[in-house]
């Protein structure tokens, strides 16, 4: 009978499932903000407010535009990349005239 016993004892070791349990309980994420580089600002929640005031005035006027101002840094790398860009919205020059006197580093 001792031989039966042990086969119990190992069949039950074997059935016995392992439940997924949590390594942290808690979790929290950095603060949103629209652009990444924007962080020195104390009045960063009324300037986006407002500029999101400003959109949604467009919609309704039907005169709406991308902003620049309200997206982030990889949004508008993309909206670069594809050329989706307005007149109104080409930093591209300015930045030009700003750099045009800074040698290129090899």
């Amino acid at each position: 009978m001792s031989f039966l016993s042990s086969i119990r004892v190992a069949s039950r070791q074997a059935m016995r499932t392992n439940l997924a349990v949590p390594a942290a309980t808690f979790h929290s994420s950095a603060a949103r903000r629209f652009k990444e580089d924007d962080q020195n600002r104390e009045d960063l929640a009324t300037y986006y407010e407002s500029q999101k005031q400003q959109v949604l005035k467009g919609i309704k006027e039907g005169t709406a535009k991308w902003k620049y101002e309200l997206a982030s840094n990889s949004e508008a790398d993309v909206k670069a990349d594809r050329g989706e860009l307005d007149d109104e919205d080409v930093y591209f020059e300015e930045w030009q005239e700003k750099t045009k006197h800074v040698k290129s580093q090899k």
